[in-house]
Order: C-alpha cells, then sequence, then structure tokens
C-alpha cells in the first residue's frame, strides 16, 4: 500500500554508476598533478647547466596526460546539446590575429634567442599544454557547460604561469586562455588552439 509521505516525495536523484566515480576521481588526480608539475618547473630546473632535458621531460608526460588520458562522455539529460561548429580557418586566423597584435603592443626585446632548440621546445610546451588544458581539462569541465569549461582551464592555464613568470603574467596569460578555449569551443577540437599556441610561442622569441 502506497503511504501519503511515499507518493509525496519526489525521486532522488540517480547516482552515478561507481566505475564513473572512479573516471572522475581519477581525472581529478591527474588534473592536479599536471598541473602542480608545471608549476614547479622553477624548482625542478636545474640552476646551472642546460634545462632542455628536463623540460622536454616535463612536457612529455604533459602531452601524453593530456591526448591518452579517457574523457567520459555523459548522456541523457546530462549530454551537452551540439551545437554548430565554426570553421577552423577563420577562429584561427581570429585567434593568430589576436595574438600577433598581442605582440606587436608588447614590441618586447625576445627573451629567448631564436635557436631551433628554443623553437623546438616552445612548439612541444605549446602543444603539450593544449592537450592538458584544452582537450583534458576543458573536456572533463565540459559536463557543465562551455562558459565552466572555458573559464575554468583559462583560469588553470594562467595559473601554473605564475611560478614561472611572476603574478605580472597572470591577466595576460588569462586572457590567452581565453582566446585559446573559445577556439575550443567554436571548433570543438584543441588542435586549432594547439596551433595558435606555437605560433604564438614563436612570435615571442622573433
Amino acid at each position: 500500500m502506497t503511504t501519503l509521505l511515499s507518493r509525496g516525495t519526489p525521486p532522488g536523484p540517480r547516482e552515478a554508476p561507481p566505475d564513473a566515480v572512479l573516471a572522475r576521481r581519477g581525472t581529478v588526480l591527474v588534473v592536479a598533478a599536471g598541473c602542480a608539475l608545471l608549476a614547479a618547473r622553477p624548482a625542478l630546473v636545474p640552476g646551472r647547466g642546460d634545462p632542455t632535458a628536463v623540460l622536454v621531460g616535463i612536457f612529455v608526460v604533459l602531452l601524453a596526460a593530456g591526448g591518452l588520458w579517457p574523457l567520459t562522455q555523459p548522456t541523457g539529460r546530462t549530454a551537452p546539446r551540439a551545437a554548430g561548429l565554426m570553421a577552423a580557418g577563420p577562429v584561427l586566423a581570429v585567434g593568430l590575429a589576436a595574438f600577433g597584435v598581442g605582440r606587436l603592443v608588447s614590441h618586447g626585446a625576445a627573451p629567448l634567442p631564436f635557436t631551433g632548440t628554443v623553437v623546438a621546445l616552445n612548439t612541444l610546451a605549446a602543444v603539450a599544454e593544449e592537450a592538458f588544458f584544452r582537450r583534458l581539462v576543458y573536456g572533463t569541465l565540459a559536463h557543465h557547460g562551455p562558459v565552466l569549461a572555458g573559464l575554468g582551464s583559462a583560469v588553470l592555464f594562467a595559473a601554473v604561469h605564475v611560478t614561472v613568470y611572476g603574478a605580472w603574467v597572470l591577466p595576460l596569460d588569462l586572457a590567452a586562455g581565453l582566446v585559446l578555449s573559445w577556439q575550443r569551443w567554436a571548433t570543438g577540437s584543441w588542435t586549432v588552439p594547439a596551433v595558435t599556441h606555437a605560433v604564438a610561442n614563436l612570435l615571442v622569441v622573433l
């Protein structure tokens, strides 16, 4: 017999399967570890000698984590609606123009020499960071909507650079992260932000 109490009690929220909970916790740990690794670069790079090997190791680990870690796809009511995606070409052009204007406005001297090693390392860093922030972090937060995904990945992207360059870089990297996150949202892919980021890193050493 159905009681008045049970009849008037709305059904509770459906609990996530244990596997999904473990997957989310694992992703959170990977994101936290990746951010900690990037923030710890000043402590990991040797004070003397060539830091290239250490930096390559850091970015290879970051690229592997960001590019290979599986993303859980929500289903049912929690699945995001498919949006019309913009063409990659115009989105890439807007991003490159934004970073180009930023470089012209700053018009400072290149902080690093223009060498093959510097260009290769900066390119690896750009691709690794985009795989991590625009694939893994953005893709994980996308379950809660594009605004949180874009803002959250941009804030983390800016925060991990503070220990390397100082607090003054926070607003600049936050703006850069928002542009890259917009490209991720507009195209549905992290590769367009990766190309933009790689070109931006190249502009810095020109």
